[in-house]
């Protein structure tokens, strides 16, 4: 014979226990009604008896057939295995969220460096083209100064030029009025005795 476990006796005893307590309650209940003719209802309460034995019993044999405990054990391990692999996935998300964020913390390190390097390059190259601008500049007035000197020399040379020609012009005007043929001859003298000193 198959033994069962204790739980499985102990509901079948439970079920026999309610079933033979239904069976009396219902005799002692049909003994009170006072000689009245219930076999109906007495038939009736069996039928159900007999059905709900038959159910216990399909069920019994059904629940021992399936192996619940090794479904509810495997099921825990099941279980287990998934809470495990989740804390584990879990770990895991956790040490890249780490990870990421100290790439995060040194990426903003590293841009806060470029961008003041590339102030740094800016304000050297703002210096730098400021001074290039200054000695162009100052170029440039030179430039100007000498170029303005040299137009002012040309300027005064051909002033002096003209004001030059303009008194040959003007002494000839006058010689050539107030001069006489005496005052020609002494002057070609005078011209002529220079000569012969300076030979």
């Amino acid at each position: 014979m198959r033994s069962y476990p204790k739980n499985a006796r102990r509901i079948l005893i439970s079920v026999g226990c309610f079933a033979s307590a239904s069976v009396l309650l219902s005799s002692l209940a049909l003994a009170a009604g006072g000689g009245a003719d219930r076999s109906g209802d007495l038939l009736d309460l069996l039928y159900r008896f007999i059905n709900f034995a038959l159910l216990v019993i399909i069920l019994f044999i059904v629940l021992r057939k399936v192996p619940l405990k090794e479904y509810f054990s495997s099921r825990v391990e099941g279980i287990k295995k998934e809470l495990e692999d989740l804390k584990r996935q879990r770990e895991a998300a956790e040490a890249k969220a780490r990870d990421l964020e100290g790439k995060l913390k040194a990426f903003e390190g590293e841009r806060k460096e470029i961008l003041a390097q590339y102030r740094a390059d800016g304000l050297a190259e703002k210096e730098s083209v400021l001074a290039e601008a200054r000695v162009r500049a100052k170029q440039i007035l030179e430039q100007a100064d000498v170029t303005i000197q040299y137009e002012m020399q040309t300027a005064k040379e051909k002033l002096e030029q003209e004001v030059v020609a303009l008194a040959a012009q003007r002494a000839e005007e006058i010689i050539a009025r107030e001069m006489t043929d005496k005052d020609q001859d002494r002057l070609v003298n005078e011209f002529i005795d220079k000569l012969g000193k300076t030979h």
